[in-house]
């Protein structure tokens, strides 16, 4: 896919609605899930509801507590397990990775002297790397597919025409922007990542195969930051090279430069991503996952990421709008509806690969559905042993 120019369109919305994916309950509603806080901040909740949405926590997202291993295939990766793990090893990882090269060399091939020509909003000037050439830029993604097109579906079908994003709305490349400011203090701390790729991860269910990937979308439809690309691509029936726009979501990653302690990356918009799974061997079709993240810079609902002059990190998305799929099983009939609201906030060292740690100890602090799940893992030689002091009276 040939990228030619692109526009940026910033749209602020207060509420973001879920596209794809699962329905708008599953197993609990928000209702039987809610908790109330007394004026000493102590839950009181129903312990049988809250064990039973730990439960189902414990099924579709261990990396809620850092006993998650993507290149475990052994251990059945849930939603929030595919969602966040999206989020932390593709824009979290690819802005920190990009940050690190020496952008003056690439000056004569990766410059453009006003980045959106049509923009009447952002005059800036930047650095883009777009699809595979990022992995010429970049170490440590050669398994990475960063330009998503019609061959790489190839014999992947969605379960109907309703599912949405279709197939066609994931065809686009990876596109890596590092800007400049007229500031100079300000200069390559805002990066902004769009459109689509693919990584591996391992999951069997005991028949062949294990090797796995994930098609991930940053979707313009459920995404406050909105970048269109010209692009060219092969039309399907022709086989001829044609010139398509293709708008999607965006994410923009600044570091805040006058952080108290080592460097803050806050999220500057809120952001949409999808992620197609196709492990699921009960089906013949592939499975849409949806994580729509809310946040807005100097307000409560600030999504940041946190590397302490410790070397600590902590990741806080205080306002997740949705995460929800489906996964369909047949000799017990369920579909597997699922949603799920909150926040998640997550501190310890090396928090996205802590399980692959000989040691160390992880403190969370979640309020999934209505209910606060608050608590520390602790690593032993890759075994996790995980303790909650909130809710009151709830075992892990």
């Amino acid at each position: 896919m040939k990228f030619i120019k692109t526009t940026l369109t910033i749209a602020l919305t207060g509420l973001l609605v879920a596209c794809g994916g699962g329905g708008s309950e599953g197993y609990y509603s928000n209702n039987s899930n809610t908790i109330e806080n007394n004026p000493g901040g102590t839950p009181s909740t129903d312990i049988e509801a809250a064990q039973a949405q730990l439960d189902i926590l414990k099924r579709e997202g261990q990396f809620l507590f850092g006993n998650y291993d993507p290149n475990d295939a052994t251990t059945a990766k849930g939603y929030i397990d595919h969602a966040l793990d999206t989020f932390a090893q593709g824009p979290i990882q690819l802005s920190l990775d990009i940050r690190k090269i020496d952008l003056t060399a690439f000056k004569a091939t990766n410059y453009r002297d006003k980045c959106f020509p049509l923009s009447k909003t952002d005059y800036r000037a930047c650095y883009v790397f777009v699809g595979e050439d990022i992995k010429k830029v970049l170490s440590g993604y050669s398994e990475w597919d960063f330009d998503i097109t019609a061959e790489d579906l190839k014999n992947i079908k969605l379960q109907n025409d309703q599912i949405t994003p279709n197939l066609e709305a994931y065809q686009s490349n990876t596109r890596i922007y590092v800007f400049e400011n007229e500031n100079g203090d300000k200069n390559f701390n805002d990066v902004t990542i769009t459109g689509a790729f693919a990584y591996p991860f391992q999951q069997s269910w005991g028949i062949q195969q294990s090797l796995q990937k994930r098609f991930v979308l940053i979707n313009s439809a459920t995404s406050d930051y909105k970048i269109t690309t010209t692009a060219t691509v092969k039309d399907p029936e022709t086989g001829n090279d044609v010139e398509r726009e293709i708008t999607t979501g965006a994410i923009s990653i600044y570091k805040d430069l006058t952080s108290r302690d080592g460097s803050l990356y806050n999220i500057q918009a809120g952001s949409g991503f999808n992620v197609l799974i196709n492990d699921n061997p009960n089906i013949p079709f592939a499975e849409p996952i949806s994580f729509i993240l809310n946040s807005v810079p100097g307000t409560s609902a600030s999504a940041s990421f946190r590397i302490k002059a410790s070397g600590e990190q902590e990741l806080f998305l205080p306002s997740i709008t949705t995460i929800d799929g489906t996964r369909v099983e047949n000799e017990s009939p369920d579909q597997n509806n699922q949603t799920f609201t909150g926040n998640v906030s997550l501190s310890g060292n090396n928090i996205f690969k802590f399980k692959q740690q000989l040691s160390g100890t992880l403190n969370f602090k979640h309020i999934i559905n209505g209910i606060t799940f608050k608590g520390t893992s602790i690593n032993n030689n890759g075994t996790v042993n995980t303790s909650l002091s909130l809710p009151t009276g709830v075992t892990f």
